[in-house]
Protein backbone atom coordinates (compact mmCIF):
# COMPACT_ATOMS: atom_id res chain seq x y z
CA UNK A 1 0.00 0.00 0.00
CA UNK A 2 1.39 3.52 -0.98
CA UNK A 3 -0.11 5.23 1.42
CA UNK A 4 1.39 3.34 4.53
CA UNK A 5 4.81 3.65 3.08
CA UNK A 6 4.40 7.54 2.29
CA UNK A 7 3.05 7.73 6.22
CA UNK A 8 5.93 5.99 7.52
CA UNK A 9 8.41 7.61 5.77
CA UNK A 10 6.61 11.26 7.02
CA UNK A 11 7.08 9.75 10.75
CA UNK A 12 10.97 8.71 9.87
CA UNK A 13 11.38 12.07 8.84
CA UNK A 14 10.17 13.73 11.80
CA UNK A 15 11.70 11.95 14.63
CA UNK A 16 11.48 13.83 17.23
CA UNK A 17 7.96 14.75 17.09
CA UNK A 18 6.78 11.32 16.13
CA UNK A 19 9.00 10.30 19.92
CA UNK A 20 7.34 12.90 21.93
CA UNK A 21 3.76 11.80 20.05
CA UNK A 22 4.23 8.34 21.19
CA UNK A 23 5.32 8.93 24.28
CA UNK A 24 2.64 11.37 25.53
CA UNK A 25 0.25 8.18 24.51
CA UNK A 26 2.27 5.39 26.11
CA UNK A 27 2.85 7.54 29.39
CA UNK A 28 -1.20 8.23 29.17
CA UNK A 29 -1.63 4.32 29.04
CA UNK A 30 0.74 3.41 31.64
CA UNK A 31 -0.88 6.14 34.33
CA UNK A 32 -4.60 4.68 33.59
CA UNK A 33 -3.93 0.87 33.69
CA UNK A 34 -1.54 1.60 36.78
CA UNK A 35 -3.98 3.49 38.77
CA UNK A 36 -6.67 1.61 37.87
CA UNK A 37 -5.64 -2.09 38.73
CA UNK A 38 -3.81 -0.19 41.76
CA UNK A 39 -7.50 1.19 42.72
CA UNK A 40 -9.22 -2.28 41.77
CA UNK A 41 -6.67 -3.99 44.16
CA UNK A 42 -6.85 -1.59 47.15
CA UNK A 43 -10.85 -1.82 46.93
CA UNK A 44 -10.81 -5.21 46.48
CA UNK A 45 -8.24 -6.03 49.42
CA UNK A 46 -10.66 -3.47 51.81
CA UNK A 47 -13.55 -5.46 51.06
CA UNK A 48 -12.38 -8.68 51.59
CA UNK A 49 -10.87 -7.05 54.81
CA UNK A 50 -14.09 -5.87 55.98
CA UNK A 51 -16.09 -9.11 54.99
CA UNK A 52 -13.09 -10.69 57.01
CA UNK A 53 -14.65 -10.66 60.03
CA UNK A 54 -18.42 -9.88 59.48
CA UNK A 55 -21.17 -11.22 57.53
CA UNK A 56 -21.87 -11.09 53.59
CA UNK A 57 -25.56 -11.60 55.04
CA UNK A 58 -26.89 -10.01 58.38
CA UNK A 59 -30.21 -12.28 59.39
CA UNK A 60 -31.75 -10.02 62.65
CA UNK A 61 -35.55 -9.60 63.39
CA UNK A 62 -34.94 -6.56 65.32
CA UNK A 63 -34.88 -8.73 68.51
CA UNK A 64 -33.29 -11.86 70.67
CA UNK A 65 -34.06 -14.80 68.07
CA UNK A 66 -34.66 -18.08 70.43
CA UNK A 67 -35.06 -20.37 67.54
CA UNK A 68 -31.39 -19.37 66.37
CA UNK A 69 -30.63 -23.19 65.85
CA UNK A 70 -33.24 -24.04 63.80
CA UNK A 71 -32.70 -21.34 61.58
CA UNK A 72 -29.06 -21.69 61.27
CA UNK A 73 -29.63 -25.17 60.53
CA UNK A 74 -32.31 -24.09 57.38
CA UNK A 75 -30.14 -20.95 56.34
CA UNK A 76 -27.40 -23.33 55.88
CA UNK A 77 -28.91 -25.79 53.24
CA UNK A 78 -29.53 -23.03 50.63
CA UNK A 79 -27.43 -22.95 47.68
CA UNK A 80 -24.05 -20.77 47.77
CA UNK A 81 -24.05 -20.70 51.91
CA UNK A 82 -21.06 -21.55 53.11
CA UNK A 83 -21.65 -21.24 56.91
CA UNK A 84 -24.30 -19.61 59.54
CA UNK A 85 -22.69 -18.11 62.58
CA UNK A 86 -25.27 -17.63 65.85
CA UNK A 87 -23.82 -14.46 67.28
CA UNK A 88 -24.43 -11.35 69.74
CA UNK A 89 -23.27 -8.04 69.28
CA UNK A 90 -22.41 -5.94 71.80
CA UNK A 91 -20.77 -2.64 73.24
CA UNK A 92 -19.05 -2.87 76.40
CA UNK A 93 -15.21 -1.50 78.21
CA UNK A 94 -12.47 -3.22 77.90
CA UNK A 95 -9.71 -2.91 81.00
CA UNK A 96 -6.37 -4.31 80.80
CA UNK A 97 -3.25 -3.40 83.19
CA UNK A 98 0.12 -4.17 81.65
CA UNK A 99 3.67 -3.40 81.15
CA UNK A 100 2.47 0.36 79.33
CA UNK A 101 0.09 0.74 82.73
CA UNK A 102 -3.49 0.87 82.95
CA UNK A 103 -5.85 0.78 79.46
CA UNK A 104 -9.42 1.62 79.12
CA UNK A 105 -11.28 1.65 76.06
CA UNK A 106 -14.72 0.48 74.44
CA UNK A 107 -14.82 -1.94 72.30
CA UNK A 108 -17.45 -4.20 69.47
CA UNK A 109 -17.55 -7.34 71.35
CA UNK A 110 -18.72 -10.61 69.11
CA UNK A 111 -20.22 -12.99 70.99
CA UNK A 112 -19.55 -15.79 68.52
CA UNK A 113 -20.20 -19.75 68.55
CA UNK A 114 -16.81 -20.58 67.63
CA UNK A 115 -17.06 -23.85 66.34
CA UNK A 116 -19.46 -22.45 63.33
CA UNK A 117 -17.42 -19.51 63.24
CA UNK A 118 -13.66 -21.70 62.51
CA UNK A 119 -15.98 -23.33 59.69
CA UNK A 120 -18.00 -20.46 58.06
CA UNK A 121 -14.95 -17.28 58.61
CA UNK A 122 -12.08 -19.53 58.95
CA UNK A 123 -10.89 -18.20 61.90
CA UNK A 124 -8.23 -19.99 62.69
CA UNK A 125 -6.43 -18.81 59.70
CA UNK A 126 -6.82 -15.44 60.72
CA UNK A 127 -5.26 -16.55 64.44
CA UNK A 128 -1.72 -14.67 64.70
CA UNK A 129 -1.34 -16.12 68.14
CA UNK A 130 -2.66 -18.54 70.31
CA UNK A 131 -5.22 -20.61 70.39
CA UNK A 132 -9.70 -20.99 69.78
CA UNK A 133 -11.23 -23.30 73.01
CA UNK A 134 -14.92 -23.45 71.78
CA UNK A 135 -15.54 -25.15 75.12
CA UNK A 136 -13.98 -22.52 77.24
CA UNK A 137 -16.03 -19.79 78.11
CA UNK A 138 -13.60 -17.42 80.27
CA UNK A 139 -11.50 -16.76 77.13
CA UNK A 140 -11.21 -14.54 74.32
CA UNK A 141 -9.55 -13.46 71.31
CA UNK A 142 -8.31 -9.82 70.76
CA UNK A 143 -6.89 -8.14 67.77
CA UNK A 144 -3.31 -7.62 66.65
CA UNK A 145 -3.05 -4.05 66.69
CA UNK A 146 -5.01 -3.86 70.21
CA UNK A 147 -2.23 -6.49 71.59
CA UNK A 148 0.53 -4.05 70.39
CA UNK A 149 -0.72 -0.99 71.52
CA UNK A 150 -1.00 -2.12 74.85
CA UNK A 151 1.08 -4.77 74.91
CA UNK A 152 -0.24 -7.68 76.23
CA UNK A 153 0.06 -11.34 75.56
CA UNK A 154 -1.41 -14.57 74.99
CA UNK A 155 -2.77 -15.65 78.91
CA UNK A 156 -2.84 -12.36 80.08
CA UNK A 157 -6.45 -11.28 81.86
CA UNK A 158 -8.36 -8.67 80.85
CA UNK A 159 -11.65 -7.25 82.30
CA UNK A 160 -14.81 -6.77 80.46
CA UNK A 161 -17.67 -4.54 81.49
CA UNK A 162 -20.85 -4.78 79.56
CA UNK A 163 -23.35 -2.48 78.16
CA UNK A 164 -25.52 -4.11 81.36
CA UNK A 165 -22.67 -3.15 83.75
CA UNK A 166 -21.63 -6.40 84.35
CA UNK A 167 -18.16 -7.28 84.79
CA UNK A 168 -16.40 -10.02 84.11
CA UNK A 169 -12.54 -11.18 84.28
CA UNK A 170 -11.74 -13.33 81.04
CA UNK A 171 -8.12 -14.86 79.90
CA UNK A 172 -6.73 -13.79 76.50
CA UNK A 173 -6.61 -16.94 74.61
CA UNK A 174 -5.64 -15.81 71.02
CA UNK A 175 -4.58 -13.12 68.76
CA UNK A 176 -6.14 -12.09 65.52
CA UNK A 177 -5.60 -10.32 62.22
CA UNK A 178 -8.18 -9.50 60.13
CA UNK A 179 -6.49 -6.96 57.99
CA UNK A 180 -8.54 -4.14 58.51
CA UNK A 181 -7.56 -2.26 61.30
CA UNK A 182 -10.49 -1.27 62.28
CA UNK A 183 -11.62 -4.53 63.40
CA UNK A 184 -7.64 -5.75 64.73
CA UNK A 185 -7.78 -2.29 66.90
CA UNK A 186 -11.84 -2.41 68.16
CA UNK A 187 -13.02 -6.07 68.12
CA UNK A 188 -13.35 -8.64 70.95
CA UNK A 189 -14.31 -12.02 70.24
CA UNK A 190 -15.63 -13.87 73.01
CA UNK A 191 -17.62 -17.56 73.21
CA UNK A 192 -21.58 -17.18 72.76
CA UNK A 193 -22.00 -18.68 75.80
CA UNK A 194 -20.19 -15.77 77.37
CA UNK A 195 -21.70 -13.25 75.51
CA UNK A 196 -25.38 -14.56 76.78
CA UNK A 197 -24.02 -14.48 80.07
CA UNK A 198 -22.96 -10.95 79.98
CA UNK A 199 -25.76 -9.72 78.10
CA UNK A 200 -28.57 -11.48 80.49
CA UNK A 201 -29.77 -12.73 77.02
CA UNK A 202 -30.24 -16.62 78.26
CA UNK A 203 -30.17 -18.82 75.21
CA UNK A 204 -31.20 -16.36 72.06
CA UNK A 205 -29.05 -14.58 69.87
CA UNK A 206 -29.49 -10.66 68.38
CA UNK A 207 -28.50 -11.73 65.00
CA UNK A 208 -27.11 -14.45 62.14
CA UNK A 209 -23.89 -13.90 60.18
CA UNK A 210 -24.21 -16.07 56.60
CA UNK A 211 -21.14 -16.27 54.88
CA UNK A 212 -21.55 -17.15 51.38
CA UNK A 213 -18.66 -18.68 48.70
CA UNK A 214 -19.39 -15.82 46.59
CA UNK A 215 -19.90 -12.65 48.05
CA UNK A 216 -21.29 -11.24 45.01
CA UNK A 217 -24.72 -13.48 45.19
CA UNK A 218 -25.21 -11.63 48.66
CA UNK A 219 -28.78 -10.26 47.31
CA UNK A 220 -30.15 -13.31 45.84
CA UNK A 221 -29.27 -15.35 49.00
CA UNK A 222 -30.98 -12.41 50.92
CA UNK A 223 -33.61 -12.10 49.06
CA UNK A 224 -34.15 -16.35 49.49
CA UNK A 225 -33.77 -15.64 53.11
CA UNK A 226 -36.87 -13.41 53.19
CA UNK A 227 -38.98 -15.57 50.96
CA UNK A 228 -38.61 -19.07 52.31
CA UNK A 229 -37.68 -18.92 55.60
CA UNK A 230 -39.51 -15.35 56.41
CA UNK A 231 -36.15 -13.55 58.17
CA UNK A 232 -35.01 -10.00 57.66
CA UNK A 233 -31.85 -10.06 56.09
CA UNK A 234 -29.37 -7.17 54.81
CA UNK A 235 -26.39 -7.40 52.25
CA UNK A 236 -22.78 -6.21 52.97
CA UNK A 237 -23.61 -4.38 50.33
CA UNK A 238 -26.49 -2.67 51.93
CA UNK A 239 -24.68 -2.41 55.21
CA UNK A 240 -21.35 -0.68 53.74
CA UNK A 241 -22.98 1.68 51.29
CA UNK A 242 -21.84 4.66 52.26
CA UNK A 243 -18.53 3.17 51.81
CA UNK A 244 -19.06 1.30 48.41
CA UNK A 245 -19.98 4.99 47.31
CA UNK A 246 -17.37 6.66 47.98
CA UNK A 247 -14.74 4.23 47.35
CA UNK A 248 -17.08 4.40 43.37
CA UNK A 249 -17.00 8.09 43.06
CA UNK A 250 -13.03 7.87 43.87
CA UNK A 251 -12.33 6.19 41.30
CA UNK A 252 -14.71 7.68 38.68
CA UNK A 253 -12.60 10.93 39.58
CA UNK A 254 -9.85 9.34 39.29
CA UNK A 255 -10.16 7.74 35.89
CA UNK A 256 -11.05 11.15 34.80
CA UNK A 257 -8.27 13.17 36.14
CA UNK A 258 -5.94 10.77 34.75
CA UNK A 259 -7.60 10.87 31.01
CA UNK A 260 -6.91 14.17 30.54
CA UNK A 261 -3.26 12.99 30.04
CA UNK A 262 -4.20 10.79 27.31
CA UNK A 263 -6.47 13.77 25.85
CA UNK A 264 -3.24 15.86 25.75
CA UNK A 265 -1.61 13.00 24.04
CA UNK A 266 -4.06 13.08 21.29
CA UNK A 267 -3.51 17.13 20.99
CA UNK A 268 0.01 16.17 20.51
CA UNK A 269 -0.40 13.94 17.82
CA UNK A 270 -3.21 16.75 16.39
CA UNK A 271 -0.44 19.65 16.59
CA UNK A 272 2.11 17.31 14.98
CA UNK A 273 0.01 16.00 11.52
CA UNK A 274 -1.16 19.65 11.47
CA UNK A 275 2.29 20.89 11.12
CA UNK A 276 2.97 17.68 8.56
CA UNK A 277 0.30 18.86 6.61
CA UNK A 278 1.38 22.93 6.47
CA UNK A 279 4.63 21.61 5.32
CA UNK A 280 3.62 19.14 2.69
CA UNK A 281 1.30 21.60 1.06
CA UNK A 282 3.39 21.66 -2.16
CA UNK A 283 4.06 18.19 -1.90
CA UNK A 284 0.36 17.30 -1.46
CA UNK A 285 -0.44 19.09 -4.98
CA UNK A 286 2.25 17.55 -6.68
CA UNK A 287 0.57 14.18 -5.40
CA UNK A 288 -2.96 15.72 -6.63
CA UNK A 289 -1.86 16.29 -9.88
CA UNK A 290 0.11 12.98 -10.01
CA UNK A 291 -3.38 11.41 -9.79
CA UNK A 292 -3.96 10.89 -6.07
CA UNK A 293 -7.33 11.23 -5.16
CA UNK A 294 -8.68 12.77 -1.80
CA UNK A 295 -9.00 9.80 -0.58
CA UNK A 296 -5.88 8.66 -1.05
CA UNK A 297 -3.90 12.26 0.54
CA UNK A 298 -6.42 11.17 3.56
CA UNK A 299 -5.51 7.87 4.18
CA UNK A 300 -1.51 8.87 4.41
CA UNK A 301 -1.89 11.41 7.12
CA UNK A 302 -4.87 9.13 8.77
CA UNK A 303 -2.74 6.06 8.40
CA UNK A 304 0.22 8.09 10.16
CA UNK A 305 -1.45 9.15 13.37
CA UNK A 306 -2.33 5.61 13.77
CA UNK A 307 0.98 4.15 13.56
CA UNK A 308 2.25 6.89 16.03
CA UNK A 309 -1.35 6.14 18.45
CA UNK A 310 -0.91 2.39 18.28
CA UNK A 311 2.51 1.74 18.53
CA UNK A 312 2.36 4.29 21.86
CA UNK A 313 -0.53 2.33 23.23
CA UNK A 314 1.59 -1.06 22.78
CA UNK A 315 4.72 0.72 24.42
CA UNK A 316 2.60 1.60 27.21
CA UNK A 317 0.58 -1.26 27.52
CA UNK A 318 3.45 -3.74 28.33
CA UNK A 319 5.48 -1.24 30.15
CA UNK A 320 2.08 -0.95 32.42
CA UNK A 321 1.71 -4.56 32.24
CA UNK A 322 5.69 -4.77 33.57
CA UNK A 323 5.15 -2.49 36.56
CA UNK A 324 1.82 -4.02 37.63
CA UNK A 325 3.62 -7.19 37.43
CA UNK A 326 6.76 -6.31 39.72
CA UNK A 327 4.42 -4.19 42.12
CA UNK A 328 2.04 -7.10 42.62
CA UNK A 329 5.11 -9.58 43.44
CA UNK A 330 7.65 -7.43 44.76
CA UNK A 331 6.59 -5.54 48.27
CA UNK A 332 7.60 -1.89 47.97
CA UNK A 333 8.50 -1.10 51.80
CA UNK A 334 8.37 2.47 51.50
CA UNK A 335 4.66 2.18 50.94
CA UNK A 336 3.54 -1.26 53.15
CA UNK A 337 5.12 0.66 56.06
CA UNK A 338 2.65 3.20 55.96
CA UNK A 339 -0.61 1.70 54.77
CA UNK A 340 -1.84 -1.22 56.46
CA UNK A 341 -0.78 -3.79 53.84
CA UNK A 342 1.77 -6.44 53.30
CA UNK A 343 1.79 -6.43 49.67
CA UNK A 344 0.12 -3.58 47.40
CA UNK A 345 -3.02 -5.32 45.99
CA UNK A 346 -3.00 -5.48 42.26
CA UNK A 347 -6.05 -6.46 40.18
CA UNK A 348 -7.07 -5.69 36.94
CA UNK A 349 -9.23 -7.27 34.25
CA UNK A 350 -8.75 -8.32 30.40
CA UNK A 351 -11.86 -6.28 29.87
CA UNK A 352 -10.85 -3.41 31.70
CA UNK A 353 -7.16 -3.03 29.31
CA UNK A 354 -9.52 -3.52 25.83
CA UNK A 355 -11.82 -0.39 27.09
CA UNK A 356 -8.28 1.84 27.81
CA UNK A 357 -6.88 0.67 24.38
CA UNK A 358 -10.42 0.90 22.33
CA UNK A 359 -11.21 4.95 24.38
CA UNK A 360 -7.42 5.56 23.61
CA UNK A 361 -7.71 4.54 19.96
CA UNK A 362 -11.37 6.34 19.91
CA UNK A 363 -9.12 9.48 20.28
CA UNK A 364 -6.12 9.14 18.53
CA UNK A 365 -8.57 8.20 15.23
CA UNK A 366 -10.35 12.05 15.96
CA UNK A 367 -7.02 13.56 16.54
CA UNK A 368 -6.06 12.00 13.13
CA UNK A 369 -8.74 12.50 11.24
CA UNK A 370 -9.12 16.44 11.31
CA UNK A 371 -5.42 17.33 9.62
CA UNK A 372 -5.97 14.07 7.33
CA UNK A 373 -9.11 16.21 5.82
CA UNK A 374 -7.70 19.36 5.88
CA UNK A 375 -4.88 17.59 3.80
CA UNK A 376 -7.37 16.02 1.50
CA UNK A 377 -9.36 18.96 0.42
CA UNK A 378 -6.52 21.07 -0.41
CA UNK A 379 -6.91 22.03 -4.43
CA UNK A 380 -3.85 21.29 -6.26
CA UNK A 381 -4.17 24.81 -7.83
CA UNK A 382 -4.03 26.09 -4.01
CA UNK A 383 -1.49 24.10 -3.18
CA UNK A 384 0.92 24.66 -5.80
CA UNK A 385 -0.30 28.49 -6.05
CA UNK A 386 3.07 29.91 -4.12
CA UNK A 387 5.21 27.51 -6.21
Amino acid sequence: MVEFFIAKKHIFERKRQSLISMLGIAIGIIVLVVSIGIANGLDKNMIDSILSMTSHVLVSEGENMSDYKELKSEIEKLDNVKGAVPSIETQGIFKYNGVYGGYIAGVRIEGFDLESARKAMDLDKKLYEGSINPNKISGLLIGKELAKNIGASVGDEVTIISSENREIKFKIDGIFQSGYYDYDINMIIMPLKAAQYMMYSGDTVNKIDVVLNDPYKAPEVANEIMTKLGAFSRTWGELNRNLLSALSLEKTVMIMVFSLIVIIAGFVVWVTLNMLVREKIKDIGIMRSMGFSRKSIMKIFLIQGMILGVTGIIIGTLIALGMLWYIKNYTLAFVTSIYYLTKIPVEISFKEILIIIGANLGIIFVSSVFPAYRAAKLETVEALRHE
